[in-house]
């Protein structure tokens, strides 16, 4: 286990000219066009951080050294991804002028690619640093009020859900407000971790992803309900996480039907990172006897998430077209996928009943 701690240590940058010092190693592919850039974004190291910190109880001393080395790196990065403008957001990219899209030879040319801050990358770098109780308190009056802007719903929301006050995944002032179910459990699971009282936005949320799961669109419709995680198993995994927080009975009857889907998914084709966060989102569901014994796979060329060209682009074109792979850059973490079996193997060691 140290060796691969220290195997995951190694990918995390020491500074040099693509990397600040701190920032994980990722990259960011177009497959039509076989475009393949190193990304320097604060959104991988946050969730490597934030994972291995949830794991850091099972840790011997050894490795609780790995997880604090790899910790206090990360800290020297975040403060770059930091809004110039509002105290309590994160930007994907580095917030200094000309930073989007890193070692781009067209998007980065031009400021009106600039990426606002987003909901996904603040919640994951709170859970990852640390937050204060002030800080939750202006990050979710900032929510609410980018959701309650007088812009259009995004296109890709499917109609039934865009009369709910749904979390925006962008801090933007004239983006339509795009929903996924992957970002809004990011959210609520920082909530209920630092235990905030509920408001009317939670609670559609909540309803949002009982909905979401209950009706199959997790399956069925998984672009349309998480246009920034669009795969079944994805959404699967952040739900059964959040569960692990969200002591609300609604979510928690969810425990039933997500494993029942879950052993689905197993039973046909996946991608062995697929399989990995599967079994690791059934043991988080309190399952114990069907857990698969996997190994760390040779290809973790497994994308976590993409960025639509289209989504936020509201006429019936584009919408038709968003959900196409030639209009999606896939983003890929070699570091993260190593964590994500590290995760499932130290949870199967510790929670699954040895025979």
């Amino acid at each position: 286990m140290e060796n691969r701690l220290a195997t995951i240590l190694t990918l995390q940058s020491k500074g040099n000219c693509v990397y600040p010092e701190g920032i994980f190693l990722s990259q960011r592919k177009h497959l039509a066009s076989g475009i393949n850039r190193e990304d320097d974004n604060s959104f991988f190291t946050a969730l490597i951080v934030f994972t291995l910190q949830q794991l850091e109880k099972y840790f011997p001393e050894g490795e609780v050294k790995l997880v604090e080395e790899i910790k206090t790196q990360a800290q020297k990065a975040f403060p770059l991804y930091k809004s110039k403008k509002v105290e309590y957001t994160y930007n994907f990219w580095r917030t200094e002028k000309n930073a989007h899209f890193p070692n781009g030879k067209l998007f980065s040319k031009f400021a009106h690619f600039t990426l606002a801050d987003d909901a996904d990358c603040t919640a994951l770098i709170y859970l990852a640093r640390g937050y204060s109780g002030e800080e939750i308190i202006h990050l979710r009056e900032k929510l609410v009020y980018h959701s309650g802007l007088p812009v259009k719903v995004s296109n890709n929301t499917l109609p039934h859900y865009r009369n709910l006050k749904l979390y925006s995944t962008w801090f933007g002032k004239y983006i339509p407000i795009e929903t996924d179910v992957c970002v809004i459990a990011n959210l609520l699971y920082l909530f209920f971790e630092s235990k905030a009282v509920l408001n009317e936005y939670d609670a559609d949320c909540i309803k949002f992803i009982c909905s979401v799961i209950n009706n199959n669109e997790h399956k069925t419709q998984p672009f349309r309900v998480a246009p920034y995680y669009p795969k079944t198993s994805v959404i699967i995994y952040h739900v059964a996480r959040l569960l692990t927080v969200a002591n609300h009975p609604d979510l928690q009857n969810l425990k039933a039907k997500l494993k029942t889907d879950i052993l689905e998914k197993l039973s046909g084709k996946n991608h062995p990172m697929e399989r990995i966060i599967l079994n690791t989102s059934l043991i988080w569901l309190g399952e114990t006897k069907n857990i698969e014994e996997l190994e760390m796979p040779e290809n973790t060329d497994f994308p976590w998430f993409i960025a639509g060209m289209l989504t936020s682009i509201n006429n019936p074109l584009a919408n038709w077209l968003a959900p196409s792979s030639l209009f999606h850059i896939q983003f890929y973490c070699e570091a993260y996928m190593k964590t994500l079996f590290l995760e499932y193997k130290i949870l199967k060691d510790n929670l699954i009943p040895h025979p």
